[in-house]
């Protein structure tokens, strides 16, 4: 009972300064400050939307950034938040019921009710126009997208899953479209093409790539996502041609996929993996430790002598992601900079029995939304069940969701 006690004061602690952060960026923009103080008012009297509670995943801050998001776009409300009512006590579709009223005359999707919380808070997104543009009757083509979007495409958008995010919905939709299996489109939006758009015309061609290579295991889709962004788009410090230590470009920022295999392909992705092994020409970053614990569980029993023990921890230096990768022969050593800007955590699960202590999975974490995106062992492979069902209890005794693009 005191821990639980202990939790609603952190839990109201971390509202009421969401809350004042909240006002601090709603009085950059124009009008929004006042919005957002309705927004408040009416949800703190009318709704347990930022009500804390005892529960340790029953976290309200999302949701006041949502009302944060909501308010910058105040001009366009079509009606007054003041007569809006809750018909429902679960927060989600409180708040999916609430957008709906401010900027809805036509029904839309309601995983569309995720585009209020994506970051950085504080600012209008594109995605934000594409609630409205729908609310208003308009087709989602016509919303001024960054990617090719067909009729069809559109039609499947509507249809998307809905536990996705408005921009795994579009991936999803536009990976059907072009004529993907729901397979494919599932291992598609577990990269991080499901969280991103941009560089749309190079993505397309390679979404056509494992379209026309059926044969491709689906497990390798992330690895050669993974690869391709590394080649064609990332920068990274390092040690110049000229001996000159810096910011070094992509190394092939002109790279196609056009005419090559799937076989070759895969190679060079092995080939990468290798290099990421041996590149010790990098300082040693360090970042600070997540809200989140690591694990341990203890098995077996003495007596016949099948104890084992597994850990999850956490990976806090660049040195560690290196020597991660070094050992599961993958490109987590590309994950540096995320860790830096906390944006990403890793973590290693081990293992460690009669034979010894090894490295089963590498898992992230995707710090904002709390939800693990991906969890692969060595050279990629999917989890073992053993391994998928400690890392799920790990996850639920943390407070962390599994991502539904990466379920078994």
């Amino acid at each position: 009972m005191r821990s639980e006690g202990l939790f609603r004061k952190s839990a109201k602690h971390l509202l009421d300064a969401s809350i004042h952060a909240g006002r601090t960026l709603a009085g950059r923009h124009d009008g929004a400050l006042l919005a957002y103080e309705r927004l408040l008012r009416h949800a703190q009297t009318r709704t347990a939307l930022l009500r804390t509670s005892d529960r340790p995943k029953d976290y309200r801050t999302a949701l006041n950034t949502g009302l944060l998001a909501l308010a910058l776009h105040h001009r366009d409300w079509i009606r007054p938040v003041e007569t809006w009512f809750p018909t429902t006590q679960k927060a989600w579709p409180q708040f999916t019921t609430l957008a709906q009223h401010l900027f809805a005359r036509y029904s839309v999707p309601a995983f569309m009710t995720t585009v209020w919380f994506d970051l950085p808070p504080g600012e209008a997104l594109p995605q934000h126009g594409w609630y409205k543009h729908l609310g208003l009757g308009q087709n989602m083509r016509t919303a001024g997208l960054p990617l090719r979007f067909t009729r069809g495409m559109a039609h499947l958008f509507a249809q998307a899953p809905h536990h996705y995010t408005a921009i795994a919905a579009l991936r999803w939709a536009q990976v059907r479209g072009l004529g993907g299996g729901e397979a494919l489109a599932r291992a598609v939006i577990g990269t991080r093409l499901g969280k991103t758009l941009g560089n749309e015309g190079f993505w397309e061609s390679v979404l056509h790539f494992f379209i026309n290579h059926s044969s491709l295991d689906l497990a390798q889709v992330g690895p050669v996502v993974d690869f391709l962004q590394h080649q064609r788009f990332e920068w990274r410090e390092g040690v110049s041609t000229e001996g000159v230590y810096g910011r070094l470009p992509p190394p092939r920022p002109v790279y196609s996929v056009k005419g090559r295999t799937a076989a070759s392909i895969l190679r060079q992705v092995e080939e990468w993996h290798k290099q990421l092994g041996k590149d010790t020409v990098q300082s040693c970053f360090s970042w600070r430790r997540s809200p989140f614990k690591d694990f341990r569980l203890v098995e077996g029993s003495e007596e016949k002598g099948n104890m084992r023990v597994w850990t999850i921890t956490e990976l806090l230096t660049s040195r560690a992601l290196f020597l991660e990768g070094q050992a599961m022969r993958h490109c987590v050593a590309t994950y540096t900079e995320r860790c830096f800007r906390q944006q990403t955590s890793i973590w290693s699960m081990q293992v460690e029995n009669q034979r010894g202590r090894h490295r089963v999975l590498t898992i992230e974490v995707e710090l904002p939304k709390r939800e693990v995106r991906q969890a692969r062992g060595k050279c990629n492979r999917l989890p073992h069940a053993a391994e998928w069902e400690f890392m799920e209890r790990w996850a639920r005794e943390r407070g962390l969701k599994v991502s539904e693009a990466i379920r078994r």
